[in-house]
């Protein structure tokens, strides 16, 4: 049985999220520390369908997205629009992801496909639509 998404805006109470989870969507802002993203996924491991959006007026250290993907084995779907990622910023969050990916969204960002080490790892995504 598909558990209905679940929607938060950060901070989240991670007690609150069901482990049962599949489909997230993240406002990210307030976020104190990147052990809390790397936290939320590991108490989620059936995650495969994330959405992130980032107000404009938060900074957020894409890094730490990354760093916090490699929690999500199955994630399969990862929608990343209005968080004004660059090509730098992509890069980032793409090394933490499963080579499962076959769902990315990125409307409305600052992205240019120039940088060649993010379409090095973009071509990693065999089953990438």
């Amino acid at each position: 049985m598909t558990t209905p998404p679940i929607q938060f805006s950060c901070p989240v109470l991670l007690e609150a999220t069901p482990r049962e989870t599949e489909t997230l969507t993240l406002t990210l802002h307030g976020l104190s520390t990147k052990s809390t993203l790397r936290r939320l996924f590991a108490d989620i491991p059936q995650l495969t369908r994330l959405a992130c959006r980032r107000p404009e007026l938060y900074a957020m250290a894409w890094e730490d997205l990354g760093l916090a993907l490699y929690e999500t084995p199955h994630l399969t779907s990862l929608h990343l629009t209005h968080c004004g990622l660059s090509d730098v910023d992509l890069l980032d969050i793409l090394q933490g992801c499963p080579l499962e990916l076959c769902e990315l969204n990125l409307n409305r960002n600052r992205l240019k496909f120039e940088f060649p080490q993010l379409l090095a790892r973009l071509e990693y995504f065999t089953n990438l639509q």
